[in-house]
């Protein structure tokens, strides 16, 4: 089960929002030209029976999870009788917000949607997604507190999307046959940032091109990485991102810099938002992902690689973990605002978490506290790489600081990384393309360049 940073076009963004803005003589509350449930419009509860059809879409699950949501689209079936619910699956790739927001625009969002947290926001901000606080009051009762919590947008105590499954952002996942090729220690992994930049220095220079440190991710690493150092990404009243006058920032751009123009990142990886897995599961970097859940991934694609992972504790000055949450929303657009909601509520019920995190194959965590106690949980006892990483995880999960910085969107995603490839192609010094990044990431959110 992957995270995915997925990437929007900034015309298609800049269309949704022109969109979101007009008006219809048609009557009701609209977003851009899509009609508002009336239930929705209201803010107030939606209590009718649920009935009729609607659509669920998540993102890339239905290859590994088939059986599972087959029978619980039938178990909800069966509680609510006379409701349909349609299975769809997003691969998930490097264009899902786009085609999500194609599917606003047309006004053809699914009934109940799956989508990353950064997606989630943009969306929000636009009004495509429903309050689910006034619509089902109490629907965040179960949820982990600091989940629960981290999902709201400044200046609006509301929620808009709910928690699902979640992963720490930290764990070291690395290749201990390359390290020992490059001259490093395996029972000493980097334990800063600073550590890791100095060892991937000396895997550029020892490996003779044949492998690299890590792949460059850029959509995947940002902003999380610098979180995780205690960098200031963006003003406390959230007006404005001010990372590039941050010291951890600019060492970590320098740094990312000078690593890729001595070949320790792929050329190809820079441009790209690809997970950084792919490049680990064939034996062609040392750092693969920092989430537990990836080491399915290289066990399924190449247990020779497998065999040689090491796992270690996050790379964090503070010693504590940031998480990443998937989510479940409802569109306020949707055309059966009481079956979706009722879905999403059975979807994310305790018992159903416990049963889909119990797979052996998910290393990730759920989003209610109840499901925390689940054996798979707490009693962790075998040696293999994925049961260490889900030992380290456990562990850390209860130090779990959930930071979410929603104006993160998919679009300032896409313009701080245009600026920052700049710098690790060569073509612009480190720190003007930090600080072109942050006026361009300013300029998506309204706020003026700093």
């Amino acid at each position: 089960m992957k995270h995915h940073r997925t990437l929007s076009i900034a015309a298609a963004a800049a269309t949704l929002a022109a969109l979101s803005a007009c008006t219809s003589d048609a009557g009701g509350e609209r977003v851009g030209r899509c009609a508002i449930a009336d239930e929705f419009a209201a803010g107030t509860p939606v209590d009718t029976t649920p009935s009729g059809e609607i659509t669920f879409q998540t993102t890339a699950l239905k290859a590994s999870f088939s059986e599972y949501f087959t029978e619980l689209i039938e178990e909800f079936e069966a509680a609510y009788p006379g409701t349909t619910v349609t299975w769809e699956d997003d691969p998930g790739d490097g264009s899902f917000a786009t085609r999500l927001v194609a599917d606003a625009q047309a006004c053809s969002l699914a009934d109940v949607v799956n989508m990353p947290l950064a997606t989630a926001g943009g969306l929000r901000e636009q009004g495509f997604l429903a309050d689910l606080d006034a619509a089902s009051p109490g629907i965040g009762d179960d949820f982990i507190p600091s989940l629960w919590d981290s999902l709201v947008l400044p200046g609006d105590d509301h929620h808009y999307m709910l928690p699902w499954y979640w992963g720490l952002i930290g764990l070291q996942t690395y290749n201990t046959e390359l390290m020992q090729r490059a001259g490093l220690d395996p029972e000493q992994p980097p334990t800063t940032f600073e550590e890791l930049f100095d060892a991937a220095d000396q895997v550029a220079e020892r490996s003779n091109g044949e492998f690299s440190a890590f792949s460059a991710s850029l959509g995947l690493r940002l902003p999380l990485e610098w979180q995780l150092q205690e960098a200031e990404v963006i003003a406390d009243d959230g007006s404005a991102f001010v990372f590039a006058d941050d010291q951890a920032v600019q060492e970590w751009t320098e740094r990312m810099t000078r690593l890729a123009l001595a070949g320790g990142i792929p050329k190809d990886s820079i441009a790209s938002d690809d997970e950084p897995t792919a490049l680990f599961t064939q034996g062609a970097a040392v750092w693969g992902s920092p989430n537990a859940s990836s080491l399915r991934y290289v066990q399924e694609g190449n247990p020779g690689v497998y065999e040689h992972v090491g796992v270690s504790s996050l790379l964090d000055r503070r010693g504590t973990a940031i998480a990443e949450v998937q989510t479940i929303g409802v569109p306020s657009t949707s055309t059966n605002p009481a079956t979706a909601i009722a879905f999403a509520r059975f979807l994310l019920a305790a018992e159903q978490q416990s049963r889909f995190i119990s797979d052996p194959r998910i290393q990730n965590f759920p989003s209610t506290t109840e499901s925390l106690d689940i054996p798979k949980l707490t009693d962790i006892t075998g040696t293999a790489p994925i049961d260490e990483a889900n030992r380290l995880a456990v562990d850390l999960a209860d130090e779990a600081e959930i930071v979410t910085i929603v104006q993160w969107s998919d679009a300032v995603a896409n313009a701080v990384n245009a600026e920052l490839q700049l710098a690790l192609t060569g073509k612009k010094p480190p720190r003007e393309a930090l600080q072109a990044a942050q006026d361009a990431a300013n300029r998506v959110i309204g706020a003026d360049a700093r």
